[in-house]
């Protein structure tokens, strides 16, 4: 007897097929075929019985279906039943075991559930904030380092006498930043910007400013008469229509500067540094205690000694800390505090809610942060449009008389002054921490002079960093169309998550200058004044 299944092997719950023949010899008659050692409630035969009787004839293809719920061997015998007239007892002609395999589980994928933050919403003005950090990134002193480089290098030696090299110098800056004035003009000379900033993508930036020289609202060109078009003289003559040309601007925009680069930089400590060592270079004492910088003594052959003289000589030249600090109360309404500063109440104009309303912007930022990264919470933008509706207004009431040219000329003048302090001969005289990783050469200098005149220990490390965000954060303010009626918490989202970075590291570097977080509190006191409160507590310590 011959038996075989089908599949093999069989599985639980799987339906399988015996075949069981007959072979030449085996005696024809009624079968009887039974498993044993099975489940409880298992019914192999079809779900019907686990024993079965059939009548098998030689040749005859008896199959019968079997089902198995459990697994293990399960044994299987074929007994030929007792006839009377020739077999008298029962025989056993096959016995043989069944495995029956486990059932093969199927093999789910995997299927991760997660709450996640949904995509940022997009905004036109995308184009112009990836703008606004590349041309800052680009107007930083390494790259000014770079740009100077070339020009002061291979000078021969009777250049190095006079002022004609600070003056060069000074030159440089001013051209450096004219990128910042004029960027379209920049790229058009491949000069100052990089060429990855593309002509269609400054035109696209400009565009998008609510300052664009498109809109005549904002805009109105001067006129300008032409005779040869006219065909006349004469004042009627500005009354026709041919006899009227549009004048271009200086700037064909507002500068992507801003003033506030200039305010941290010197409440830092970078002026102060240089006033103090043009003083000792000019044998003055400033105050009457012990000088510090007594032995301050250049090399005559060195050309530092001759970047101070023409720095020295220009003095007269360069705006006055009075004039800063005017212009620092015109556009964001902070004063600074010293003996040559004049007392806010001489100034006229004020911007007195710049600083709330900013500080109002980063708390609402953070709370935004916070609610975004709370899956369960759909974070509401629209306080911060409302914030940064605000701060754009005030931003726009400053943007008037030096407005286009002081901060201009003050970053070209602190630029030069961080130049000069980090040439190598000023590192050689006031030494410094070796091993702290500052950010640019000069700001070492700065910091060991802190340390010298007692000044508040804050590092300019934060300064700077307050200095550089604040001015990406603000010129993607005051460029923003954000008084526009269209715009939408969208827009306002996408800018939060956009400039996230700038924001939460400006709150932080302005809680270690002045003590206060303004992810907690929205606090309006002025900077100058927490850190002369930081800075006579420090005092008191020591």
């Amino acid at each position: 007897m011959e038996i075989s299944w089908i599949p093999d092997p069989i599985r639980v719950g799987q339906r399988a097929v015996l075949r069981i023949l007959l072979n030449d010899g085996d005696p024809t008659g009624k079968y009887r075929f039974t498993f044993s050692q099975l489940g409880t409630g298992e019914l192999p035969f079809g779900g019907v019985s686990a024993e079965i009787e059939h009548t098998m004839e030689l040749g005859d293809d008896f199959e019968p279906e079997v089902l198995f719920t459990t697994e293990g061997v399960k044994n299987f015998k074929a007994v030929k039943l007792a006839t009377a007239k020739v077999q008298r007892t029962d025989v056993e002609i096959a016995n043989i075991d069944i495995p029956v395999l486990a059932a093969i589980v199927p093999q789910v994928p995997t299927q991760t559930v997660a709450l996640v933050a949904g995509d940022p919403p997009q905004s036109e003005d995308e184009v112009l904030w990836s703008f606004i950090r590349q041309l800052t990134d680009q107007l930083r002193f390494e790259e000014f380092h770079e740009f100077v480089r070339p020009r002061l290098t291979g000078l021969s030696g009777p250049e190095w006498f006079g002022t004609d090299a600070y003056r060069r110098l000074f030159r440089a800056a001013e051209t450096f930043v004219e990128a910042a004035a004029d960027p379209l003009r920049a790229v058009e000379r491949k000069r100052l910007l990089k060429h990855e900033i593309s002509r269609d993508t400054v035109v696209d930036s400009l565009e998008r400013s609510y300052v664009s020289s498109e809109r005549d609202d904002l805009a109105q060109p001067f006129l300008r008469f032409d005779p040869a078009i006219a065909g006349t003289t004469g004042p009627a003559a500005v009354f026709r229509g041919a006899a009227v040309d549009p004048a271009e601007f200086p700037l064909p925009n507002v500068p992507f500067v801003e003033l506030i680069w200039n305010y941290w930089h010197e409440e830092g400590g970078l002026v102060q540094t240089m006033n103090h060592i043009l003083a000792r270079f000019q044998n003055r004492r400033i105050g009457p205690q012990y000088d510090a910088l007594a032995r301050f003594d250049l090399n005559p052959l060195l050309p530092l000694r001759n970047l101070l003289w023409g720095f020295t000589e220009d003095e007269q030249s360069r705006l006055t800390v009075r004039r800063r600090a005017a212009e620092y109360m015109v556009q964001y309404g902070l004063p600074l505090v010293g003996r040559a500063v004049p007392p806010p109440y001489t100034m006229v104009d004020r911007r007195t809610q710049f600083l709330e309303g900013f500080h109002a912007l980063l708390h609402a930022a953070h709370e935004f942060y916070k609610e975004r990264d709370d899956k369960t919470v759909d974070a509401d933008a629209f306080p911060l449009l409302s914030s940064l509706r605000e701060v754009h207004l005030v931003l726009a009431h400053g943007a008037h008389n030096q407005f286009a040219d002081l901060p201009l000329v003050a970053r070209a003048e602190m630029l030069t002054m961080q130049w000069i302090l980090a040439q190598p001969e000023m590192r050689e005289f006031l030494g410094g921490p070796t091993m702290v990783p500052y950010e640019e050469d000069w700001m070492d200098r700065v910091d060991t002079m802190k340390s010298i005149q007692g000044w508040p220990e804050a590092s300019i490390t934060h300064f700077f960093e307050l200095a550089v965000h604040g001015e990406q954060i603000l010129l993607s303010i005051r460029h923003g169309r954000w008084n526009e009626s269209g715009r939408t918490r969208e827009d306002a989202a996408n800018w939060a998550l956009t400039w996230r970075n700038e924001i939460q590291r400006y709150i932080h570097a302005y809680r270690t200058v002045t003590g206060v977080d303004l992810a907690t509190t929205v606090d309006a006191t002025m900077p100058s004044v927490l850190l002369a409160r930081r800075g006579a507590r420090q005092i008191r310590r020591a």
